[in-house]
């Protein structure tokens, strides 16, 4: 079809077009037909103007030029400003249409060489370690883009259409799948400040601690109690405890001073790297769960999933040498 454009969803050929018609279309250009559908939207040329970053008697020409085009008024003007005639409320119809139809072609068009992939994890495990991450790959793989699923409940990577998980599990000796990427280890953080405080086990008894509140009891190398006792120290009724839902807030008041935490590697290594906390106790550490990456069969073969598990993969594999 030589040359075409849509109305209302109805292609239009330049075969069906008037002599009059086709003459008017040649004289209004795509600028002038944006800035007539700004001013008509706002009702004033110098709001269209600042939106579109031109000046106010650029958008009065651009206007200008369509009415004489189409040899009508398409704006009333007044002492109480802009009112469309009845004909410019039919073209700004046709023109918000168009536009937007337009928009939409284009941003299609500029997306079709783009890939995602989606990956599913715990919330503290995005929001700490995969979220700071995701610029290095994005550099690596700029056509690449990462959706990040995260929630404590085990999806269902098939039925949700998602590409993989980097998921928690107990590391068995006995454990015929395949080895974990690594194993996390439990030890204690602080702020610097904090930290400076405490030179052996029982200072931690004048130090507020933060605990992450694990009714279920998942993660007993988290227990403050189970922490004590490996120190040799009694906890008392007295000591300040600060109670979080969500890991990753443990961290945060952490940072902020508020008292000792149990950190998680491979989970607080960026806030360990950057000086924002320090390690309590060098040495005292506690082996937790281990990490492995699981892909859904209908994504095994993508070349895009491949490349954001083997990035994955060697991250996670120079956490556990660190």
């Amino acid at each position: 079809m030589a040359g075409w454009f849509v109305i209302r969803g109805i292609p239009i050929t330049h075969a069906m077009l008037s002599p009059s018609s086709s003459h008017a279309l040649r004289a209004m250009s795509l600028d002038a037909i944006r800035g007539f559908e700004s001013a008509a939207r706002h009702l004033s040329f110098t709001a269209a103007a600042e939106e579109l970053c031109i000046t106010q008697s650029a958008v009065s020409k651009q206007v200008k030029s369509l009415e004489d085009a189409l040899s009508t008024v398409l704006f009333l003007r007044g002492g109480k400003g802009l009112s469309l005639t009845p004909e410019g409320r039919q073209l700004f119809e046709a023109a918000r249409n168009s536009l937007a139809q337009l928009a939409s072609a284009v941003d299609r068009l500029l997306a079709a060489d783009r890939v995602s992939v989606s990956v599913s994890t715990t919330p503290s495990f995005a929001a700490l370690w995969l979220a700071p991450k995701l610029a290095q790959f994005q550099q690596m793989e700029p056509a690449i883009d990462v959706r990040v699923d995260a929630s404590e409940a085990r999806a269902n990577l098939e039925r949700e259409g998602l590409d993989m998980a980097v998921r928690l599990s107990q590391v068995l000796p006995d454990d015929p799948a395949p080895p974990h990427l690594l194993q996390e280890q439990a030890l204690l953080v602080a702020a610097p400040e904090v930290a400076a405080r405490i030179h052996a086990a029982d200072g931690i008894l004048q130090t507020p601690l933060l605990v992450y509140y694990d009714p279920a009891t998942r993660f007993p190398w988290m227990s403050w109690p189970a922490w004590y006792e490996r120190l040799g120290l009694k906890q008392s009724a007295q000591q300040p405890c600060l109670y979080f839902s969500q890991y990753e807030h443990v961290l945060t008041a952490a940072v902020q001073g508020a008292g000792i935490a149990i950190g998680r590697t491979p989970l607080v290594l960026p806030l360990l790297r950057s000086g924002q906390l320090q390690v309590v106790l060098p040495g005292e550490s506690v082996p937790g769960l281990g990490y492995r990456i699981i892909i859904s069969t209908h994504s095994a073969e993508r070349p895009a999933v491949q490349k954001f598990r083997a990035w994955l993969e060697r991250e996670l594999a120079l956490e556990a040498i660190a």
